[in-house]
């Protein structure tokens, strides 16, 4: 049996998957027995004179976008060797209060690293950008395992219970499935690609798509955090387009799944992907958040250190209540 990971889509359109997950139960055997990337519970925090216990009820998953390329020094995309968690977003569901909240993680955020060879085996923690924690390992699953790590680790400790992921080039079958995507440019892309005028409307088709998320080598602002603005916007349109269009054709969500399910990575079983559909639907979406921090030019890449007292507000905040 083929286990359809329809979760991952989430990533970009969100509240869409619920129809697809939904539609896709009733036609497909999907096999049972996905595993928690992570077991226990978070352990009590005491922190400036105050005792915090975990919060009950809540569910994480950790999103991502996989790029299998990297940008040469002309700024242009080339095939590369090693898959890098180019965008992290965490969903943290509270089933007590029925929200559901969303982390948008800059890539470049400076955190512990665990290196694995092929096979998953520990050799050792270095400090990186946390995009790097995707290149390490022989699988996806692995590769996905020691993202959750350090993501984890980068919000103290916090358990991230299931992870799922989209590769960019699924991101294209995605967009050309809703059509195109139609946005308003935020950047200007001039001598990237002369057709994305800044403040003009337009509609992405294939790989302009990807440029217009993924690039800001050779753009004005390089920092990802403007890239990440980009990021929100287009999961927003995309997220109404693929609506729009499972509304108004019947067989869209079966054809759909078929066209994703081979960029679709994720730990996740049928009764979990239906709980979480479920949440979706019911609580929404109440929150983006970032996590502030500062960019840093480092001797070779943009790093972006976390401030620490925020990250403790957003942790405490979410995952944590004062006992």
């Amino acid at each position: 049996m083929k286990k359809i990971l329809c979760l991952a889509a989430v990533l970009f359109i969100m509240l869409d998957i619920i129809l697809l997950l939904r539609a896709w139960e009733n036609r497909q055997n999907i096999e049972a027995g996905g595993s928690s990337s992570t077991n226990g519970r978070n352990e009590p925090i005491d922190y400036n004179g105050v005792h915090y216990e975990p919060r009950r009820g809540i569910k994480t998953t950790l999103l991502m976008g996989v790029d299998k390329y990297f940008v040469d020094e002309l700024g242009q995309g080339v095939q590369g060797e090693f898959e890098q968690a180019d965008f992290l977003m965490l969903l943290v569901t509270d089933t007590r209060n029925e929200t559901n909240t969303l982390i948008h993680i800059n890539r470049d955020t400076m955190a512990e690293i665990t290196i694995l060879n092929n096979a998953g085996g520990r050799l050792g923690t270095y400090t990186a950008q946390i995009t790097l924690a995707h290149t390490y390992g022989g699988t996806d699953k692995i590769r996905s395992r020691n993202t959750v790590e350090a993501v984890s680790d980068l919000l103290k400790g916090v358990k991230i219970q299931h992870y799922a992921s989209l590769g960019m080039d699924g991101m294209v079958a995605l967009n050309e499935l809703a059509g195109g995507v139609t946005v308003e440019v935020l950047d200007d892309f001039t001598g990237i690609d002369d057709t994305l005028v800044q403040g003009e409307t337009v509609t992405l088709h294939g790989e302009q798509a990807l440029t217009y998320i993924r690039q800001r080598h050779g753009m004005q602002d390089a920092t990802n955090i403007h890239r990440m603005e980009r990021q929100r916007q287009y999961i927003e349109a995309l997220e109404n387009q693929l609506l729009e269009m499972s509304a108004n054709d019947e067989d869209f969500v079966t054809s759909s799944l078929l066209e994703i399910n081979d960029y679709l990575v994720s730990d996740c079983t049928v009764e979990q992907l239906s709980d979480l559909a479920e949440s979706l639907e019911e609580y929404g979406i109440a929150e983006y958040r970032t996590l502030k921090g500062e960019n840093v030019q480092g001797s070779q890449n943009m790093e972006y250190y976390i401030d620490e007292d925020a990250l403790m507000e957003t942790v405490l905040n979410l995952f944590y209540e004062p006992s």
